[in-house]
């Protein structure tokens, strides 16, 4: 199969590799059908420790099951369209047994960062790693499963009033998810986005993203979610927090960066802090929100890219600015 790998930080190669099998009693053998770009991989890229080299990379991808193993046969079957979860814990160790599964000690899989992801023409997972959708579910929606997950454990970690004022830094896939969820399916009135790329803006507006600018639309914000991973951004969603305010770090910033904060404010204003690490127990909610409001989240994925051009993603010789969220497709359409 054609796959596209990640041989060492800055060195992709498109090449034919052998196809993944059917090697345990639970594994299922997915043909890819897309696989959303997302800016994890292009840490990936660019050197991220926690990787695991030479890696196909892509953890945001849909498909259809081709072969399955003895126990994987219980619950699916040649032809079942499923959702991946990339993230398998071990389920043995202490953090996983108080429901801290994303904390695993134990080599949890992350499939796409330590383990062969969806950059490819077939994947390899765990049954436990598969969600059943149904046919009439587009793929460029259905590959939103993972990150729409990760948003949903984002917002459980705030409890939100539907009166609070909400403000999301960074008007990428990740902060137009959270508008969504937040504006058009709990029905915050007050929620907005501040984003600085006038492209990023135009094309959060062209998928129904209401309240967006280069500057807050409020002074003060009961919570932020920071979904760009700019430092710039959390030290001022932290100036911008009224008091009792909520920031959640939700985009990935560098492995080395540090923020400048007052901690007096931080005492005075009863701020608290909150970060948010993938997606524990969310995908099955994300599925059906998916399922039932597939127009809401249409055009979010809009970019079909060859995986040429996903490697030129990748390697920043093309901008996203221009789009929300780019999919790669190895398989051609039928």
């Amino acid at each position: 199969m054609r796959a596209l790998i990640i041989e060492a930080p800055e060195n992709i190669l498109i090449r034919e590799v052998e196809d993944p099998v059917v090697e345990t009693e639970d594994d299922v053998l997915i043909r890819v059908s897309a696989c959303g770009i997302c800016g994890t991989d292009i840490h990936i890229y660019r050197g991220l420790e926690s990787a695991k080299y030479p890696v196909i990379p892509g953890h945001e991808f849909c498909g259809v099951v081709e072969q399955v193993g003895k126990n994987a046969a219980r619950s699916l079957k040649a032809g079942d369209r499923v959702i991946v979860d990339p993230n398998l814990s071990c389920f043995q160790c202490a953090p996983c047994r108080d429901g801290k599964v994303n904390h695993c000690v134990n080599g949890m899989i992350n499939q796409g960062v330590n383990l062969n992801g969806g950059y490819a023409e077939f994947a390899s997972v765990n049954v436990k790693q598969c969600y059943r959708i149904p046919n009439d579910l587009s793929d460029e929606v259905a590959m939103l499963g993972e990150p729409l997950s990760c948003v949903l454990h984002g917002v459980d970690k705030v409890s939100i009033n539907p009166s609070e004022r909400v403000v999301i830094f960074g008007g990428g896939p990740i902060g137009v998810l959270i508008y969504k969820y937040l504006h058009s399916i709990m029905g915050l009135s007050d929620v907005s986005i501040v984003e600085i790329n006038e492209n990023r803006i135009s094309a959060a507006k062209e998928v129904g993203v209401e309240r967006i600018d280069s500057e807050p639309l409020c002074q003060e914000a009961d919570i932020v979610f920071e979904a760009s991973g700019s430092l710039k951004a959390f030290e001022k969603a932290l100036r911008i927090l009224s008091a009792g305010g909520r920031v959640v770090q939700f985009g990935v910033p560098p492995e080395d960066a540090t923020a400048q904060l007052s901690l007096y404010d931080i005492y005075r204003k009863e701020i608290s802090i909150i970060g948010s690490f993938v997606n524990p127990f969310t995908m099955s909610r994300a599925v059906k929100l998916l399922v039932t409001h597939q127009k809401t989240f249409s055009g979010i994925a809009g970019r079909c890219c060859s995986p040429e051009e996903a490697a030129s993603i990748l390697r920043g010789e093309i901008s996203t600015s221009g789009f929300l969220k780019g999919v790669v497709k190895f398989q051609e359409e039928s």
